[in-house]
């Protein structure tokens, strides 16, 4: 074997090695970038359970005090109200004026009350799902009179999962409360559109349109008009939300769910 043989043998050995030790380097790196990726996701996992039992203790005390509203103060109301029928075949004429003013300052508070209740823990989303429970919100905000609240579905009737359902409503609610502070609108308009994949809920009002930027300034801050706890809720079901300006005015938010229907 001559010198040039040794020569070419020894560099296809060299390349060889070389080739190894870099194929080697590669797939080190890649299993370390494999292992932070999984370490990350699971960081994220951690991070959203501890999210989701913050927000089920949350809804736990939320249901107690509903409950206790309702069936402690509602009842001692209703038989305050009562007493007050009483009065009012007992009284003189002077009196009953004043024990009707009375009675409809009670039904005033009896109503607040329901309201709150019902914010707390809405009823109706176990009984008759998100659909009903958004109408029965819309209805107890236009009994408020604070702002003229319309709401419309397309009459699909697909079932929604219950967590993602709970997180939806209370994403509307959150929506409507910054709406009620921000947006100096007269009117709401909910829409709810669902097919088999896809629940959408749109939020329209016809307010100033500050809502837009506020909310884009909004996501370089921290909890500020709610917007970390809108998309902390979505985030946990899948969910997002986009905000533009309405059309002459306003601001529009939809709410898109993919996947909602419960796994059988």
């Amino acid at each position: 074997m001559n010198t040039l043989q040794l020569i070419l043998i020894g560099t296809i050995v060299m390349l060889s090695l070389g080739i190894f030790v870099v194929v080697m380097v590669v797939l080190q790196q890649k299993q370390v970038v494999q292992y932070k990726l999984k370490l990350k996701d699971k960081d994220l996992q951690i991070q959203k359970e501890r999210l989701v039992a913050v927000l089920q203790g949350q809804e736990t005390e939320r249901k107690r005090i509903a409950e206790d509203l309702h069936d402690e103060v509602g009842a001692q109301l209703s038989v305050l109200k009562l007493n007050l029928n009483h009065l009012q075949q007992l009284a003189g004429n002077g009196e009953k004026e004043r024990i009707k003013e009375t009675k409809e300052f009670t039904d005033t508070i009896i109503q607040q009350l329901r309201f709150i209740s019902q914010s707390l823990h809405p009823t109706t989303l176990e009984n008759l799902g998100l659909s009903h429970a958004l109408d029965s919100f819309c209805s107890l905000m236009n009994k408020n009179k604070q702002i003229a609240i319309s709401f419309k579905t397309d009459g699909t009737t697909y079932p929604v999962d219950r967590e993602k359902a709970l997180n939806v409503y209370r994403v509307v609610q959150e929506v409507m409360n910054n709406v009620l502070k921000h947006a100096d609108a007269q009117h709401v308009f909910i829409t709810y559109q669902s097919t088999p994949g896809l629940l959408t809920i749109r939020v329209e009002d016809d307010g100033n349109g500050k809502l837009v930027d506020q909310y884009g300034e909004s996501r370089k801050k921290t909890g500020h008009l709610g917007l970390k706890n809108i998309e902390s809720r979505l985030n946990i079901i899948g969910g997002n939300i986009t905000f533009v300006k309405n059309s002459p005015a306003g601001t529009v938010a939809e709410i898109r769910v993919e996947n909602y229907q419960p796994v059988v």
